[in-house]
Parts: structure tokens; C-alpha cells; sequence
């Protein structure tokens, strides 16, 4: 197995479709589907399950085409600056499907990619649009970005502490819809631009950029974690742009349903939580009105 298997640090991105418990419970062998109400019944269940999972899945895929297939400047380059910008743009995320989820990740090891810092950014960009589009949907996800080490014992299937970190970030630290970004990630980006600049390395200052997009795509929330900052500056400019207007729109909406929802069931808990995301929306307003 030692001579098969690569160990290396990861980046990865776990994400969670929330409410998918409820929806679930009770749920066993299929129902008779004689009448018309259990026909109507259990395609709901079906819809609020299979078609969640199935749209995020969707939305996923679609986003990464758009972002491949959006004008390139390659096409005005000339051979040497082609295999450059090939270069630079060799490296893609990585998905593996996991039940009610997903899991996006990229080696870090820089043996046959010189610029691993271009997956990294495709998955903090992929990680807060889903997050933005699953509260325009009323589909709400939560996630977590964390580097540590991991193998790929199958192609798309990653295991080892990468996988554990990042599932721990997202179950028990994110808890409503927000990507928590891991310290160990904060600081592989940090050490990319600490690391004195060689104007001459093409590459290396292509990674050094990537970085710094990617920490001015984050934010620190009000409970000390660093989260993607979909609703920011660099986010907008770097991703959503104008599109941004009426997803938001549609975002708050929801919002401030699932706060009066909770607060008249007395959820101390959610009505919290969509506290805390009403209060980012208000102060991101006048970006995205």
C-alpha cells in the first residue's frame, strides 16, 4: 500500500444540506401510494430530500462550468504564456459525494503542481456561492475549509485528518449557514504572503495572489472564527458581481422568516443563530440593494 498511496497535505471543503434529519424523520419502507395523499406525501419527502441533495449537486456542477467556460484571455497569449497560464490553471478541485453532502478538496503537494493555490481559491469561491445560493433557495447549507493531511485511497475519495478536521469544523463549530475556514488553512494562506516575493517566479506569484484573494474573501464572525465573507467586497467583485442583487434579496427573505419561525416556537437556539446571519446581511445592505 506505501508504494501505491500518496500522502500529502489537503485542502477540503465539507459542506452539509441542513434539515435533512427532519425531513427524514419517521421515514422507513416505502408507503403503499394507494391514495392520493400518500402519493402527495411522500413525493414532498422526496423533494425536500433526494431533490435537495440533487439541486446542491446541480448548482455545484453548474457553477464550476460557468467558471471553465467564461472568456479566456488565453486565447490572446503566445506559446510561452500559453504554457504558463496552462500551468497556472492545471489544477483543479476534486468531488466526492457524501449522502446529504459534498466534499471538495486538492492536494497541496507541490511536487507536480507548482500552483496548488488555484484549486484552493476554486473551492473558497464554490464553498460561499452554495452558501448564498442555498439561502436563496431556502435550501440553507453549512461548511468548513481545514488543510491537514490526507490520501486519496480511490480516485475521488479522500480519507485521513483532512476529512476529520474539516467534518469537526463543520459539525460542531459552523452550526448555522456560514463557511468556517480552519486556523490551518488561515495559515497556509498567510505563509504563502509571508514568504519574501521572486518577481521572476511567474508561479510563485501566482500562488501569492491566490492567497491574498482568498484571505480578502474571508471575515471574522462574531464568535472569533474566520468565515467566507460572501456578502464582502472581494467576493462580489471576484465572484457574484451584479448577481448578487437578487440573490440577496431572496437570502434575506428567508432569513427573516426562519427568525420569526424560531422565535415563535421559542428556539432560543436558530433564533440566534439567524440573528447573528440578519445582522450580516444588514450590515453588507447597501452593497447588494
Amino acid at each position: 500500500m506505501e508504494d501505491k498511496l500518496q500522502v500529502s497535505n489537503y485542502c477540503a471543503c465539507f459542506i452539509d444540506l441542513l434539515g435533512q434529519k427532519n425531513v427524514l424523520s419517521g421515514q422507513s419502507l416505502m408507503p403503499q401510494l394507494i391514495t392520493d395523499k400518500e402519493k402527495s406525501d411522500f413525493h414532498n419527502v422526496i423533494k425536500q430530500s433526494v431533490g435537495a441533495i440533487e439541486r446542491l449537486q446541480k448548482q455545484a456542477q453548474s457553477f464550476r462550468q460557468g467558471k471553465n467556460n467564461t472568456f479566456s484571455i488565453r486565447d490572446q497569449l503566445n506559446e510561452k504564456e500559453k504554457e504558463l497560464y496552462d500551468e497556472m490553471k492545471k489544477t483543479v478541485a476534486k468531488q466526492q459525494r457524501w449522502s446529504d453532502g459534498l466534499v471538495y478538496y486538492s492536494s497541496l503537494d507541490t511536487e507536480f503542481n507548482k500552483c496548488p493555490m488555484s484549486a484552493v481559491m476554486e473551492i473558497f469561491m464554490l464553498a460561499g456561492t452554495l452558501c448564498f445560493l442555498g439561502l436563496a433557495n431556502e435550501q440553507p447549507i453549512r461548511g468548513a475549509i481545514e488543510t491537514a493531511w490526507g490520501v486519496e485511497l480511490h480516485e475521488n475519495e479522500l480519507y485521513g485528518a483532512v476529512v476529520a478536521n474539516s467534518y469537526v469544523l463543520e459539525s460542531q463549530v459552523a452550526q448555522y449557514p456560514r463557511i468556517v475556514v480552519g486556523e490551518k488553512t488561515i495559515d497556509y494562506l498567510n505563509a504563502y504572503i509571508e514568504t519574501p516575493a521572486d518577481t521572476s517566479d511567474k508561479l510563485a506569484l501566482y500562488n501569492r495572489n491566490c492567497a491574498q484573494l482568498c484571505l480578502n474573501m474571508t471575515a471574522i464572525d462574531q464568535d472569533g472564527f474566520h468565515v467566507i465573507d460572501y456578502l464582502g467586497n472581494e467576493f462580489t467583485r471576484s465572484v457574484t458581481n451584479s448577481g448578487s442583487k437578487g440573490l440577496f434579496k431572496l437570502a434575506y427573505k428567508f432569513i427573516c422568516e426562519q427568525y420569526e419561525l424560531h422565535k415563535e416556537k421559542r428556539n432560543t437556539k436558530l433564533a440566534l443563530r439567524y440573528t447573528w446571519l440578519r445582522g450580516y446581511f444588514h450590515q453588507n445592505k447597501e452593497r447588494h440593494t
